[in-house]
């Protein structure tokens, strides 16, 4: 176990990766908590079936690392503010979906697997940035936990880093988990609903079969607010200036669920949906396409 500062008062705590022969759908709660994976959801057939899906899906293929991480100062999210009700919002960064917590309860965990996208620069010699990401927080309230991968070009030239942040703290990347354009991407992010303070984080990239899992702590005098749950294409801010998105195709976030507090899950797709205007130009999409799949999808300028 490897404990990481960051600033603002957050930090890391990754585990050792278990080993190869390990089997989360037999291993006792002790023994996933050790290894920082997600423990059974027992308790909700649905999400059991699923859980049990992926892991048989996986078995054999995944290999486990435990993660590094880089800080990247220059890089930040937004959070957004607007009506709470059904219906498509508007945001000049974000687009996707969103779901409100009932009166009352909360969210504990929120998921979803997608492609990465192949990302082209509309016009030459300018940097884009087109972050994909599943999140709790984030539209109504001060603060957001979330993670996903960020695809930034220049001209030809194309980066991809998988990357969490919890706003206001810092943006974290992490080094030892490549991905590729066409590459699947299973993402959970579990904590303990509204006043947490820390969160985990389990990510596979289900082509390459790399997988992590890692725990983080809220910035200083920061508490989960559990309102909202999010699955979002975004363009960051860069050095203090909203980016500029990239042509990205689209992006299809599936089995996009998120659970509450009184053990229900609430299906992304049954939530609000969310453009990215820019003036009078509509950037990006999002469109609930089924009950769990939302779709974002570029509108913006062709190269």
């Amino acid at each position: 176990m490897t404990i990481i500062n960051l600033d603002k008062g957050s930090s890391i705590r990754t585990f050792a990766p278990p080993p190869p022969d390990f089997d989360p759908l037999t291993a006792s709660l002790a023994d996933l908590t050790r290894f920082g994976l997600p423990r059974r959801p027992d308790e909700n057939p649905e999400l059991l079936a699923r859980y049990q899906s992926l892991f048989t899906r996986l078995k054999g293929k995944l290999r486990f690392v435990e993660p590094t991480f880089e800080i990247d100062a220059n890089k930040t999210t937004h959070v957004q503010s607007g009506q709470t009700t059904a219906g498509t919002l508007t945001s000049g960064n974000w687009s996707g979906g969103v779901v409100f917590a009932p009166q009352g309860q909360s969210f504990t965990w929120v998921q979803a697997d997608w492609v990465c996208p192949n990302v082209y620069a509309p016009t030459q010699n300018q940097s884009y940035y087109n972050v994909n990401w599943i999140g709790i927080d984030g539209w109504g309230s001060g603060d957001v936990c979330q993670a996903g991968m960020v695809c930034s070009v220049t001209n030809n030239s194309r980066t991809i880093n998988p990357w969490h942040e919890w706003y206001p703290s810092s943006w974290v990347n992490i080094t030892n988990l490549p991905i590729l354009p066409g590459d699947m991407i299973s993402m959970l992010i579990c904590t303990g609903g509204a006043g947490s303070t820390t969160a985990s984080i389990s990510f596979a990239n289900v082509s390459s079969g790399l997988a992590a899992s890692y725990s983080i702590t809220a910035p200083a005098g920061t508490k989960l607010a559990g309102n909202s749950a999010e699955w979002i294409a975004e363009t960051p801010g860069i050095n203090g200036k909203l980016a500029e998105m990239p042509d990205y195709g689209e992006v299809f976030f599936s089995n996009s669920q998120a659970g509450l507090t009184n053990g229900s899950t609430i299906n992304g797709g049954t939530g609000s949906s969310i453009n990215l205007v820019n003036g009078a130009t509509t950037v990006s999409t999002g469109t609930l396409i089924t009950p769990t799949v939302i779709q974002c999808q570029y509108t913006g300028a062709r190269p």
